[in-house]
């Protein structure tokens, strides 16, 4: 078994998505130093065998890892500098410092680390299953600006612990969850940009509603709505190009407003949310699709996932209230 204290090794550079197991530690710190950070990596206690398993996707600023060890570890990281992390357990737990905050993380609690100071996962317990997702400073901080249409303050000060059981916590998880389910897909949806882009942008937006620091009431309190003009511009971008990877954050940039305000706007002068208007404007395209596509020639899934819908089942049940028929039905009419 290697020092842990020795220097890791260096790997090849980082697919888009992997999948990797190891009973090698040295393998396992250089594959763990190439998908996140420099580390040191350390068997605790004398275990009879070390594994290690990773499934991992690159998607955009983010990089989710389901990660697993059949062992309890350790792991000594320097600064990220150039990332903020959140360790998400889907079970077991994990003990870890960074800034003087030793914080527990469990399936009801992530832990968080910004770019600064070094950080120690104490004690990885055995057969926990953690989603490491590895997210680029520049993008979220620039995610941040875009929110509340202003510069910020760098780095943004995370609260080191964030709740998992519901609101905004639940849903980055289930977001994350979503990314790390794509690794072993034929065809990942997500490497679609239509899907992708939406998707890890959300991650970074969930993030920064989910987590305490100096910038989150802002964020999350009322906008002042916009004068119909601004309105005007995002609803005519959408009906020029529904295929485009909108975002809540690009639509405001593309209005000059902030996303609440947009949002408000959207209720005031639409009746519904920005990207609830997409949904519907995406629908009439594919209505559009099936009833002008000969049915030998194409499927209800990859017309749906063409225009931006992942979920077939949810796809399926808003095609039907607004048309009141199944999409295979108008395909075969």
């Amino acid at each position: 078994m290697a020092d842990p204290s020795s220097p890791p090794l260096v790997v090849p550079s980082l697919p888009w998505r992997f999948s990797t197991r190891t009973t090698d530690i040295d393998l396992a710190s250089a594959q763990g130093a190439e998908t996140y950070y420099p580390l040191r990596m350390g068997v605790l206690g004398r275990a009879q065998r070390f594994m290690m398993s990773i499934d991992a996707m690159q998607l955009g600023a983010v990089l989710v890892g389901d990660c697993r060890f059949d062992a309890d570890i350790s792991m000594d990281f320097e600064e990220l500098r150039d990332f903020y992390h959140v360790n998400i357990p889907l079970s077991g737990h994990l003990i870890s410092t960074n800034l003087g905050n030793e914080v527990i993380a469990t399936p009801q609690h992530a832990v968080v680390f910004g770019p600064t100071g070094s950080v120690r996962l104490n004690h990885w317990d055995a057969g926990s299953r953690i989603l490491c997702v590895k997210i680029g400073r520049v993008a979220l901080e620039a995610e941040l600006e875009r929110l509340l249409q202003r510069p910020v303050r760098t780095p943004i000060n995370l609260a080191p612990a964030l709740d998992l059981s519901g609101g905004y916590g639940r849903i980055l998880r289930d977001l994350a969850c979503l990314l790390a389910r794509q690794v072993a897909a034929e065809t990942p949806l997500a490497r679609q940009e239509i899907i992708g882009v939406p998707l890890w942008h959300n991650m970074l937006s969930h993030l920064l509603a989910a987590g305490e620091h100096d910038y989150r009431d802002e964020l999350l309190g009322p906008g002042r709505p916009c004068r119909p003009p601004a309105v005007k511009r995002v609803v005519e971008a959408m009906h020029a190009a529904p295929e485009t990877p909108f975002t809540a954050a690009s639509l405001a940039d593309l209005a000059g407003v902030s996303i609440r305000t947009l949002q408000a706007a959207f209720r005031t002068y639409v009746n519904m949310a920005p990207m609830a208007y997409l949904r519907n404007v995406r629908l009439e395209r594919v209505h559009a699709e099936l009833a002008a596509s000969p049915p030998t020639r194409t499927t209800v899934t990859e017309v749906a996932h063409r225009w931006g819908f992942t979920h077939l089942g949810r796809f399926a049940a808003a095609y039907g209230r607004k048309y009141g028929v199944p999409p295979s039905e108008t395909l075969w009419s």
